[in-house]
């Protein structure tokens, strides 16, 4: 089906997810429902009065991360 994302098997989402945390401690990832569309990842702030990104969804981990690192680094040049 045109416009979907081919999902990785369980072992490499679970490295994906490993990584995404330690790299970003302040997120809690999940994989939530959206309705007719499938599941999509979560990124959410721990602390939501802290600067920068509070919430990312979308359905590619690389797009996740990719994310979350160029919030982080605009945050470090500020």
């Amino acid at each position: 089906m045109p416009g979907t994302t081919a999902q990785p098997d369980g072992a490499t989402v679970t490295r994906h997810l490993t990584r995404l945390t330690a790299a970003y401690p302040a997120f809690q990832f999940s994989r939530e429902p959206f309705g007719w569309k499938g599941g999509r990842w979560v990124a959410e702030r721990r602390d939501r009065a802290a600067s920068g990104l509070r919430v990312v969804i979308t359905e590619d981990l690389m797009e996740l991360h990719a994310t979350l690192a160029r919030d982080r680094d605009r945050c470090h040049a500020r």
